[in-house]
């Protein structure tokens, strides 16, 4: 088997707002072999950026766009692949963009080779340890106390037991997030899991009276408190916060984790399948904290092409707390997958179709198809 083309498919919303949806444009990579299998795979990032990186010509041997690297090669090789992407493109890769690439690229590899053995994706990696697993609604904060209330009783009546907020209002006025959170335990009760995510960094003071605060109403984990790349800070905060700390979402490939974990202290770790370097590198990522008794919640903010990834991921990791679902109102969210997953009483089921299992709505990616 033989690629034959890459292919890229930009896919927009009408109007991006500077808000915190990383879901309001996404990058769709279509390999196709000369057998008919095609794989598909998303590039969570700077869609139009992925796109030039994938469609780069050759600048030298370790500056060439990842397209022309693929081509004439057998997809299913892909320990193989994904080395010779990463070495011919170190002059402007190793970290950030060009991994979220080489993740969606990844992706489809494992999609392709799926689909030509007729099996799941989980069952090449060793056979699933779960068939299904919990999920949280991850949502934004609308910036109102009562609306936020409200929100959570909308989550819980659609059978999520657990629910995540971010960005809006939170964190601006500690002692203020800290009484929102009361509220909310007040209005979901005990039996839901809480986490609230930040957002933006905080200062180091600031953020150990939330993991002070935030323990008092049982908050499950308080996600991106601090600058990705303070170690020192993250060590002084996981030492003193009874409220788990948990980061990583911003960080490609193994290296930043065993920081994170090793000097940052951190317990729970959010590897993003779109970004640290595909299914292949959050395999290692996942071996490495499950050496150190690390629980990884990988963060999955975009559409089915990445929930399915990660859920192949979660099938064969040894826990599997919960999957990042995100709950908001998003047209691409909902409508690029032929047949969309949706959690039942509060559990996502994984895909038993060849390869990621999840197959393209083309009429949704023709509507948000954006020519470039």
């Amino acid at each position: 088997m033989k690629i034959t083309d890459v292919e890229t498919i930009l896919l927009s919303l009408p109007q991006i707002r500077e808000i915190g949806d990383g879901c309001q444009d996404l990058l769709v990579v279509k390999i196709h072999t000369d057998e008919g299998i095609t794989g598909v795979g998303e590039v969570h990032t700077n869609a139009p950026a992925a796109k030039a990186v994938i469609e780069a010509p050759l600048m030298s041997v370790s500056a060439s766009g990842m397209g022309r690297l693929l081509v004439g090669e057998d997809p299913r090789d892909i320990n193989r692949l994904w080395d010779k992407l990463y070495r011919k493109t170190q002059s402007y890769g190793r970290r950030g963009l060009a991994i979220h690439v080489l993740s969606g690229i990844d992706m489809a590899l494992w999609d392709i080779l799926g689909k030509s053995l007729g099996q799941p994706v989980w069952r090449l990696l060793g056979g699933a340890r779960r068939r299904k697993v919990p999920a949280y609604a991850s949502d934004l904060d609308p910036g109102d106390p009562g609306a936020l209330k409200e929100l959570a009783q909308k989550h819980a009546a659609n059978g999520f037991r657990a629910m995540k907020f971010g960005w809006g209002g939170l964190g601006g006025n500690v002692r203020q997030t800290v009484q929102t959170v009361a509220e909310l335990r007040g209005t979901v009760g005990d039996d839901v899991d809480i986490m609230i995510d930040l957002g933006f960094a905080a200062p180091l003071e600031d953020a150990i009276y939330l993991g002070r605060g935030l323990a008092d109403h049982g908050v499950y984990f308080l996600e991106e408190p601090l600058d990705p790349d303070d170690l020192a800070g993250f060590s002084r905060l996981t030492a003193v916060s009874p409220t788990p700390i948990a980061t990583g979402e911003k960080e490609t490939m193994l290296q930043p984790y065993l920081d994170l974990m090793d000097r940052g202290g951190l317990r729970i770790i959010q590897p993003d399948v779109a970004r640290v370097g595909g299914i292949t590198e959050t395999l290692r990522i996942l071996a490495h904290a499950e050496a150190r008794g690390v629980r990884v919640i990988p963060h999955c903010w975009s559409a089915d092409i990445l929930i399915a990834a990660t859920l192949h991921v979660l099938a064969v990791a040894r826990e599997a707390p919960y999957l990042e679902f995100n709950a908001t109102d998003n047209p691409l969210r909902r409508e690029l997958a032929a047949a969309p997953f949706r959690p039942i009483d509060g559990l996502v089921a994984m895909p038993d179709g060849p390869g990621l299992g999840v197959e393209l709505n083309e009429e949704a990616v023709q509507r948000y198809r954006v020519a470039v």
